[in-house]
């Protein structure tokens, strides 16, 4: 017994182990503090000022609870990343079952009771506190059935994980034979499609901020006026939401990958643009295409919009972190940056948005074309000098 309570704690200090080096150090620790005043904000907000009362939070905890059972456990998402060579130099003790001796069945029993213990404490007890309290302790059910759940998803997730290793191989795309593409473009649409989940998690982490961005427009009434012109202040949102997508490309190499090449730093940096654009055109036209069937209004300047925004979050992403979006970001003031950069062209056109009207298109357009200028002259015309002053470029 005292060997198994030894293997889940060692578990548990290598899961903060890596956690607080991935996530800036013991920072990391007030990320439970985090969570629990995010969920108690959108409790409270959501009881006291939408439409719909408290129900709906019990219910957002309980599917909370599953979707990080299903996305946490080493064996769904760094299981199979581990097995296709993505993580690189990275070793688990769950993967240690030929040398340890302890039967594959009881490293597993210890790997879900080690995820229990460590994510109650790091993030199911903040979400379950947070929205006990924002509701005024309404949702007593919803906060007892996180942990049914929580586990049910951790199962959900090593079923999933099994397939993922020994089922069959979808290959969706031929990247071998894709001429039309930068070979940086082609590596990094790879490694996405390569990792756990594939495309899907992108479509995922699109649509369920998607989701929530009508979520707070459609039940809060102090957002109701996002409504006036619904799919064009959609439009402009969409750019800031593609922000996921430029971290799954740069999630799997950085530039130290690259220094044996003999590629410079523009081809380095064209890749990766077009492997951004390569996802999110496609996917901004599907977005607006979908919200255009129930709000059939300004189809054309929406999708023009949403694809001016794109390309003007990939400029100022870049300019802001480099190619380490996923680092970079934690940064208090470069984050700070970037909104500020983000909303000197979103906040002009989202208030354009609620007033919009033919005699304002003229101003819209404007600001739109504006930020589209900008962005393309910055990313494609940007001398080297200039080029070497993006972050993380300096060190190659």
């Amino acid at each position: 017994m005292k060997k198994e309570e030894s293997l889940v704690k060692r578990m548990i200090k290598e899961e903060w182990r890596m956690h607080s080096t991935l996530y800036k150090g013991r920072s990391f620790a007030f990320f439970p503090v985090l969570v629990f005043l995010f969920t108690f904000t959108f409790a409270y907000a959501t009881a006291k000022y939408s439409t719909l009362g408290p129900e709906p939070v019990g219910t957002a905890l309980v599917v909370l609870a599953a979707f990080l059972g299903l996305g946490i456990g080493n064996l769904n998402y760094s299981g199979r990343d581990a097995w296709r060579n993505l993580l690189g130099d990275t070793s688990y003790l769950v993967y240690s079952s030929r040398t340890l001796p302890i039967s594959r069945k009881k490293i597993l029993a210890q790997l879900v009771l080690k995820e229990l213990i460590y994510y109650t404490g790091l993030f199911l007890l903040p979400v379950a506190l947070g929205g006990l309290i924002g509701t005024g302790f309404e949702v007593i059910k919803g906060a007892t059935l996180m942990i049914p759940a929580f586990l049910g998803g951790i199962l959900g997730g090593l079923v999933l994980a099994q397939f993922s290793i020994d089922g069959p191989s979808l290959h969706l795309f031929n990247f071998e034979r894709n001429k039309f593409m930068e070979p940086v473009a082609d590596k990094s649409l790879m490694d996405v499609l390569r990792s756990s989940g594939g495309f899907f998690k992108i479509f995922f982490s699109l649509g369920l901020l998607t989701a929530f961005y009508w979520y707070v427009v459609l039940y809060f009434p102090f957002t109701k006026v996002l409504l006036n012109n619904p799919l064009i202040s959609y439009s402009v949102m969409i750019g800031l939401l593609n922000l996921t997508v430029y971290n799954w490309v740069n999630r799997f190499d950085g530039l130290e990958d690259y220094t044996h090449l003999p590629l410079s730093r523009r081809k380095i940096l064209s890749g990766k643009e077009e492997a951004y654009m390569a996802i999110t055109v496609p996917l901004t036209f599907v977005l607006i295409t979908v919200s255009w069937w129930y709000y059939p209004h300004h189809y054309v300047l929406a999708l023009a919009t949403a694809l001016g925004m794109t390309l003007y979050n990939l400029a100022i992403a870049i300019y802001t972190t480099g190619l380490e979006p996923n680092d970079r970001m934690f940064n208090t003031w470069t984050f700070i940056k970037y909104m500020l950069l983000e909303n000197l062209i979103a906040g002009p056109l989202l208030a354009l948005s609620i007033i919009y009207t033919p005699v304002l298109r003229p101003l819209y357009i404007g600001v739109l074309g504006f930020a589209v200028l900008v962005s393309i002259v910055y990313l494609y015309y940007t001398d080297e000098k200039r080029r070497q002053r993006i972050p993380g470029f300096n060190r190659r």
